[in-house]
């Protein structure tokens, strides 16, 4: 595990939205665009706050994406495109055209599913990602169908929850050029210790060659 280990949540922000801003101006300069899906959840939002402020940022070049969506329309506070255009996409010139959201609110799920796998581009420069307290990451959840999916993009029923969402499956994951995993908090300490021990059967440790950017409560009992 290529683990960066940072004091704070803050700091660790700071840090992940730097190879956000390095990785976007490289992609630009050497392809003429930065392709990059984001994740949901909480961790993403102090790093979002960062990237608003970042210099030199070509967001006329990016294009925006998603790892995974919840069965909501695009105004529900539970959707991961409201909470990035909220923390995010509101407050940086990303052209409207250029930010490809999920279509959570279409049933079945399978024909989102499809939708959005046509209209990713042939790879991705960059996959941000979190992961929760029982290890799933994107809406990769323990025990689901998805775990297994081929293809780009799948819809997961998860029991837990009771609902079904859209997800990026581990073979878009994988094939994406950078993949940035967030992980803050006491509450990721044992998990994560897990996940680098090699136990536990974590979705998350089906992420191969991801960059972990963790403050220093996650990381407290790592080796």
């Amino acid at each position: 595990m290529n683990i960066r280990t940072f004091p704070t949540p803050e700091l660790t922000a700071a840090a992940a939205a730097e190879a956000f801003a390095q990785t976007a101006r490289a992609a630009v300069r050497d392809r003429g665009a930065f392709h990059v899906a984001l994740s949901g959840g909480s961790t993403p939002k102090l790093m979002y706050k960062v990237l608003r402020d970042m210099p030199e940022m070509p967001w006329q070049s990016v294009h925006i994406y998603f790892s995974d969506e919840r069965s909501v329309g695009p105004d529900s506070p539970d959707s991961n495109y409201r909470l990035a255009q909220d923390e995010l996409l509101n407050h940086v010139p990303v052209p409207p055209a250029q930010v490809h959201r999920m279509a959570g609110e279409v049933e079945p799920l399978e024909t989102a599913a499809k939708a959005y796998a046509a209209l990713l581009p042939a790879q991705l420069d960059a996959v941000l990602l979190g992961m929760g307290d029982d290890g799933h990451t994107a809406s990769l959840f323990p025990g689901t169908a998805a775990l297994n999916a081929g293809g780009r993009v799948a819809a997961n029923f998860v029991p837990r929850l009771d609902t079904g969402r859209l997800t990026f499956t581990f073979a878009e994951i994988n094939a994406a050029r950078e993949c940035w995993i967030l992980v803050t908090g006491a509450g990721k300490a044992g998990v994560l210790r897990q996940v680098q021990r090699g136990e536990g059967g974590h979705p998350i440790a089906g992420v191969r060659d991801a960059v972990w950017f963790i403050d220093a409560a996650a990381g407290a009992e790592l080796q």
